[in-house]
């Protein structure tokens, strides 16, 4: 779990960087130099959750849902981790 949710936040921020632009899994995965398989698969977990939009062909790639651009590190963390919701320190990063 705890791999799944760091290459998500990666990429989540990695959008979030880039507004409304999508992004190609490869262009991401080079600059963190992170295996492409395995975070095209994190990209697809969160497409099919809702918190990313994907598009094919040139210029296509991942980009953030409007929904989720606000989202913090604990919404993430309570999609991947739900039970670690009840710690209070995680309560308390939820709120920045």
């Amino acid at each position: 779990m705890k791999k799944r949710f760091d290459y998500a936040l990666i990429l989540i921020e990695y959008l979030k960087q880039k507004k409304e632009t999508f992004a190609d899994v490869r262009t991401v995965a080079g600059e963190f130099h992170l295996p492409r398989a395995y975070l095209e698969k994190v990209a697809q977990e969160l497409k099919h959750a809702g918190w990313l939009e994907s598009r094919r062909g040139a210029g296509g790639g991942y980009r953030l849902a409007e929904s989720r651009r606000a989202a913090s590190v604990g919404n993430l963390i309570d999609f991947y981790a739900p039970i670690y919701s009840l710690c209070p320190v995680l309560r308390t990063i939820k709120k920045l």
